[in-house]
């Protein structure tokens, strides 16, 4: 591993494989962390992180990098990916990640665009946007979402007519879940107390929502009273998968606990 600042504080990481088939994995991913939480308690934030020797990514690897995104993101930093090949962007879309994290072609137009963000939006502006939002709850389509904490959001999801959720109107909330993880939100509770209903459709919206934040070891609870909405959940198996809660105050308690030892705080 090697890094060099560049301009606008930007720094680049390069992870330079020590044979022809290293890979950023469960063996490489520890040390190339250990570098970035270096850099970010130095006060590196804007990160470019150079891929392009490394001949494979996996899960691990990923799932480090999205912690790290995470983490940069809230204090009003940026994390990109330059120059990764055809294997890791390919894995990037299997773990559905391809719309969270940002990927660029090379490191120089990964520093451009990076470099001309901030020269409209500097890092302390943008960690004070972030913090005056955290607590605003924000319309989506016919639902909301409120960040309950730095890693908590909860998110209101309303069914449509007569209070069902399925394949007529899931598409907003489905935009949304992905809106919020590629934003670094990955710890979410799902309030399903105005649906009456959901259908096969809207289960998949949230089971894709699950695999999402999973990849930045993530969670999703749900807040349910509706039997149908509990029977379809427990006839497909799924009340194994999601921790169903009848109260939000349930929710955040037992999220919260999870999130207090999440894998970017170790």
């Amino acid at each position: 591993m090697s890094y060099e600042d560049q301009r606008d504080g930007i720094t680049v990481v390069r992870v330079e494989g020590a044979r022809q088939d290293s890979g950023l994995d469960s063996a490489g991913a520890p040390e190339l962390r250990q570098v970035l939480c270096q850099l970010i308690g130095e006060g590196r934030i804007v990160l470019v992180v150079d891929l392009g020797a490394i001949r494979s990514v996996d899960y691990s690897g990923f799932t480090m990098l999205g912690g790290i995104f995470k983490r940069v993101h809230f204090a009003g930093g940026a994390l990109v990916m330059a120059a990764p090949n055809k294997q890791a962007r390919g894995m990037l879309a299997r773990v559905g990640l391809r719309e969270s994290l940002p990927v660029r072609d090379t490191v120089s137009s990964a520093v451009e665009e990076l470099a001309a963000s901030y020269a409209k939006e500097s890092v302390e502006d943008r960690a004070r946007r972030r913090r005056a939002t955290a607590k605003a709850v924000v319309a989506a389509g016919d639902h909301t979402y409120e960040h309950l904490s730095e890693d908590i959001t909860l998110v209101r999801v309303m069914g449509g007519e007569p209070g069902n959720l399925g394949v007529s109107n899931v598409a907003p909330l489905r935009k949304l879940m992905a809106d919020l993880v590629s934003q670094g939100r990955c710890y979410l509770i799902m309030d399903l107390t105005h649906v009456d209903f959901i259908d096969s459709t809207g289960l998949g919206v949230i089971v894709g929502g699950l695999k999402r934040v999973r990849a930045f070891d993530g969670r999703v609870a749900l807040v349910a009273s509706s039997e149908p909405v509990l029977k379809a959940f427990r006839i497909t198996g799924l009340t194994k998968v999601f921790p169903i809660f009848e109260t939000v105050d349930r929710a955040v308690e037992t999220i919260g606990r999870e999130a207090s030892g999440a894998y970017v705080r170790r």
